[in-house]
């Protein structure tokens, strides 16, 4: 599929934007802007088996409302949407998938996306916090023993998560916390699809789909020997990369009436509303914690705001985070909104110098970033 792909796209002299090749998938994108040409290619491309536009994708992946077990990810921002799409076209597979990001950006809503989405999802899904328990524990928990292996083992023995998870998915959490010697048994049990519980000879075969997930960056830790380079290359098969919450700010306002609307309901308080001003505070407020700490404190300002208007008071942010922002009285939301939207535009050309970098850091198209500069009358 390759060599064929690649022939259509050469005879018509296009660049190819951006290329990936993944078991059972080949993803590309090219540089062109003529309809004309691209009803062209796409005829040509046609007679070859598996391939899809990226739009036939999404309306046979993600048009399905509710039913989409992606649903429970929200977000319009674009580098989300590819990783929602990368995401949904791996999960009919058996892959191995590592998961990237930071802490709270929603990793384990991926992971479990992902095995609803596959055959497997009809079987319970499996995660495990690898940062959670002591090595002698996790062992015993992920392979199981047999009666009288260890002091205080249960009578009878014990199946193992990896025997229990059977047919379906394991997860495995902040992956980069685990010790070397249990890398190591992982590595075995990835390679071979078999595991042998403690106190026991004899091996088992298993069948487990693995999803891994970190918020460290283990090819540096692989540098430092701190984790397995075999292991890196087994988990890393097809790596997702979560935005931050600060890389798609855009995002905020949907999280945050979503939040507010749950919270409300969940305690059962007459309806809240965000002051402009909240808003704007929320949009502007780098996130470390990412949508963790957004839903936190959301669920904060619901308990704690007496009346039905949460203002900049009851979010409770750091001074350090603070933007002064003009007397809400005769501004709208919209003002402000463009008028962060601005300063964020600006800190992000002087930050990475290009108006091409500046458009993939903002997740926003070459020619949509061009449009707001010359709305904002932001010079380059």
């Amino acid at each position: 599929m390759v060599y064929d792909t690649s022939r259509v796209i050469a005879k018509y002299n296009i660049s190819i934007l951006a290329l990936e090749v993944l078991p059972n998938l080949m993803y590309f994108e090219l540089e062109c802007d003529d309809e004309e040409i691209k009803k062209k290619i796409m005829l040509d491309l046609a007679p070859i088996s598996n391939i899809k536009k990226v739009e036939e994708v999404r309306c046979s992946n993600s048009d399905v409302s509710r039913d989409d077990p992606f649903h429970i990810i929200l977000g319009e921002s674009s580098s989300l949407k590819k990783a929602i799409l990368r995401a949904k076209l791996v999960a009919d597979s058996n892959s191995t998938v590592l998961l990237l990001g930071e802490s709270g950006t929603g990793k384990e809503l991926f992971a479990k996306a992902i095995h609803l989405s596959s055959p497997r999802g009809e079987f319970p899904f499996y995660p495990v916090n690898c940062a959670a328990l002591p090595d002698t524990l996790l062992e015993s928990e992920l392979f199981g023993y047999e009666d009288g292996a260890f002091s205080g083992a249960k009578r009878g023995g014990k199946a193992g998560l990896l025997e229990v998870a059977d047919k379906s998915t394991v997860f495995f959490d902040e992956v980069g916390d685990l010790s070397l010697s249990t890398q190591a048994k992982l590595l075995r049990v990835i390679q071979e699809m078999k595991i042998r519980r403690i106190g026991r000879y004899e091996e088992k075969p298993i069948d487990v789909r693995i999803i891994a997930a970190t918020n460290r960056d283990l090819e540096k830790m692989v540098q430092k020997g701190e984790f397995r380079e075999d292991l890196y290359y087994r988990l890393n098969v097809v790596p997702i990369t979560i935005p931050s919450l600060k890389e798609r700010r855009a995002d905020i306002p949907l999280l945050a009436e979503h939040f507010l609307s749950r919270y409300v309901k969940s305690i059962e308080k007459p309806p809240k509303t965000l002051t402009a001003r909240a808003m704007a505070f929320l949009v502007n407020y780098d996130w470390p914690g990412n949508v963790r700490e957004l839903q936190n404190m959301i669920e904060r300002a619901v308990n704690l705001t007496p009346g039905r208007i949460i203002d900049i008071d009851n979010l409770h942010f750091e001074v350090d985070n603070e933007l002064i922002l003009p007397d809400p009285e005769d501004k709208s939301l919209k003002f402000m909104v463009e008028q962060l939207e601005s300063k964020v535009i600006t800190e992000a050309l002087s930050k990475h110098g290009s108006i091409r970098k500046t458009s993939q850091a903002l997740g926003l198209s070459h020619p949509a970033l061009l449009k707001k500069m010359k709305k904002y009358n932001i010079k380059k």
